[in-house]
């Protein structure tokens, strides 16, 4: 059976952005930031941080495969190697680029590791905020030497949630919930779910170095990770109305009911 090194990982994540993320950070020139042909901002940080997590990850677990946010955007059928048995090493190495360029805290680095389309292990770090959650499968999430836990919000009208704008902007539903918000960095919203500081969130397009750290992180802190359709997530699947995650079933429920009108005034 496949051990994983834990702490070494997180040692290359540090590292990764350490090296190649933080001294960018507000200090990226102007030809250091461009469009991708598909659409999106990159920045030399996005590039370098993952050519340094390809190389470090790979040489700690030989024969595995690297899935990253970047080659992929070069690669036809980049989801194929899900679906196999080799260890995959799945890698956003700058989630949050439009924050990151901007100048604002709200980016992460997010690496999972999936053997046969099963995620075992993910990592979410937060450099600007110092923040680092682990998860291993049966393991529990865990931030430092501290066990996360999801929040324990029961009452609807207290829940705390992260919604894209179109749901945040149909009628009545910002008034049915406490708070709603939107970080626009995936890995900052399921460090707030693992860490009780959201209740819920929902997501509607599924890059698998989006989310397939952050799905397993949030299950092993307590949670409830489903696609709105009721079906198990896993890397590479693109459900029409996408994630839902909550701090319990009740909320989930709750969120999903309340969500579900808006879907039919969505684009296909």
């Amino acid at each position: 059976m496949l051990t994983i090194n834990i702490e070494k990982v997180t040692s290359i994540i540090i590292e990764a952005a350490e090296l190649e993320i933080l001294p960018r950070f507000r200090k990226l020139g102007m030809d250091e930031r461009w469009q991708k042909d598909v659409g999106g901002l990159v920045t030399v940080a996005d590039i370098e941080s993952e050519k340094f997590l390809s190389r470090s990850l790979g040489d700690l677990l030989p024969g595995s495969r690297i899935l990253g946010e970047e080659a992929a955007a070069t690669q036809n059928e980049p989801y194929k190697c899900l679906a196999e048995e080799d260890p995959i090493w799945i890698v956003d190495p700058l989630d949050g680029t439009n924050n990151f360029a901007s100048g604002k805290n709200d980016f992460a680095v997010i690496v999972a590791l999936s053997i046969g389309s099963k995620v075992r292990a993910g990592w979410i770090y937060a450099p600007a905020h110092s923040l680092l959650a682990v998860a291993e499968e049966g393991s529990g999430s865990w931030e430092n030497k501290s066990r996360l836990n999801v929040s324990s919000v029961k009452n609807i009208n207290d829940f705390r949630g992260s919604l894209g704008k179109r749901f945040r902007d149909f009628s009545g539903i910002e008034d049915r919930f406490a708070r709603l918000s939107n970080a626009r960095c995936c890995g900052m919203e399921y460090l707030d779910l693992a860490r009780g500081q959201l209740d819920f969130a929902h997501f509607r397009r599924l890059k698998p170095w989006d989310h397939a750290a952050g799905d397993l992180i949030v299950r092993e802190a307590g949670g409830i990770a489903k696609c709105i359709d009721g079906t198990e997530y896993y890397p590479g699947s693109s459900p029409d109305r996408g994630l839902l995650l909550a701090c319990n079933q009740f909320c989930w429920n709750s969120v999903q009911e309340i969500i579900e009108p808006v879907f039919a005034t969505l684009p296909n």
